[in-house]
């Protein structure tokens, strides 16, 4: 009869620890450059369609604040939504805004044809 005796199979030793993954700057979740930008882009957005006269004003700087975060959110691969909701949002508010402005001008110049006083209005 044979030998049905084997011995254990030799491992090579493990290799060295390597390095490990690069170190990147510490940054707490939720937190990327433009974020700001981002949230005051959707309020200023949101405030835009809510105050009908100041809302031009809010809607012009919204857009650039929207415009400017999702510019440095993008950079970073950060999401945009919050910037692209501003954004879209003062867009609908400065539209609002210059379609109320224009029908006030019109109002005003038709009812000055007629001489009847603006605050009368």
């Amino acid at each position: 009869m044979g030998n049905y005796y084997q011995p254990p199979p030799q491992y090579p030793p493990p290799p060295p620890p390597g390095y490990g993954p690069p170190g990147y700057p510490y940054r707490p979740p939720g937190q990327y450059p433009g974020k700001g930008l981002c949230i005051a882009s959707m309020v200023l957005g949101i405030c835009s369609l809510c105050i009908p006269y100041a809302g031009l004003a809010t809607a012009i700087v919204g857009l650039v604040l929207g415009i400017m975060g999702r510019n440095k959110a993008m950079e970073v691969g950060a999401p945009t939504g919050m910037a692209t909701a501003g954004i879209v949002c003062s867009i609908v508010g400065l539209a609002g805004s210059v379609l109320i402005l224009i029908y006030c001008i019109t109002c005003f110049g038709a009812c000055g044809g007629y001489g009847i006083p603006w605050y009368l209005l």
